[in-house]
């Protein structure tokens, strides 16, 4: 049986939105995300596109934030008696899914969040119960169905090893015109296959990685912070501390500094 604690449709906040929970919630979250997010789960960090379903599970440390401009989503706080139903379900935890329909997916929560608040007490829980069981069913459908697409893409290998190839070496000049010409496909089509197989586009995916790479450069050598920018593909010193900023909110320097004060905090415990 399911019960609906809290839920809001098309909420909306500012660039500086942010969400922190270092405990989780005793209870579990889904999300249908309607912007571009980052998100940090059980220490793994990443970026979610618009039109995502994100489930969350009981008790994981979590935190999300805007990922430049307006942050918008759908949001439901729940429960189930059965825990181990939804273990059991192949529902994907902590996965950004691609929905086909986002709009389907905002009405399910609509009409939950309805009944949760206006139906009489006589139908209400087993109307909730009925909706989110076919809420589930169709979150897992769209995970299923956005695996069998990556499975039956030919270019679903050859954007892996490209992918791994960027993580290893972000500093290399990699641009969506090359790329697609080296596997023939159009541009277009290329930066609609890469964000449909890795939930990411390839712009945000390559500064994501350029910016981690010079992160650990920062921490881990004697080199200046013009020559980190260099080596990590960048021809504008301002164009890299704007990035930067954008990505960590800090500057290189301030990042530097936090470190070393964290660092030495955990020490010290």
């Amino acid at each position: 049986m399911f019960t609906v604690t809290l839920g809001g449709c098309n909420s909306r906040h500012p660039e500086t939105f942010f969400m922190s929970r270092p405990k989780g919630l005793n209870h579990y979250l889904l999300l249908i995300i309607k912007s571009h997010a980052k998100f940090r789960i059980a220490d793994i960090e990443f970026t979610v596109q618009p039109h995502c379903a994100l489930l969350i599970d009981r008790n994981t440390p979590y935190q999300y934030q805007s990922l430049g401009g307006e942050y918008i989503n759908d949001w439901m706080h729940f429960d189930c008696s059965d825990h181990d139903f939804l273990h059991n379900a192949s529902l994907p935890f902590h996965k950004p899914i691609p929905l086909g329909n986002m709009t389907s997916f905002s009405f399910y929560i609509q009409q939950i969040i309805w009944e949760k608040n206006y139906s009489t007490e006589q139908h209400r829980s087993d109307n909730i119960n009925m909706l989110m069981h076919v809420l589930i069913n169709n979150i897992i459908f769209a995970d299923q169905e956005s695996e069998r697409f990556c499975q039956y893409s030919p270019y679903y290998s050859k954007l892996q090893r490209l992918r791994l190839e960027i993580q290893y070496e972000p500093y290399k000049k990699f641009t969506p015109e090359d790329i697609s010409s080296s596997i023939g496909i159009s541009s277009s089509y290329f930066q609609h296959l890469y964000t449909s197989f890795f939930g990411v586009s390839f712009k945000s995916d390559l500064i994501n990685m350029r910016i981690e790479y010079a992160k650990s450069m920062i921490l881990n050598s004697n080199l200046k912070i013009e020559q980190i920018a260099e080596i990590c593909g960048y021809n504008s010193l301002v164009h890299f501390y704007r990035q930067f900023n954008k990505k960590t909110g800090m500057t290189p320097r301030e990042f530097c500094l936090k470190e070393s004060v964290d660092n030495k905090s955990n020490n010290s415990v």
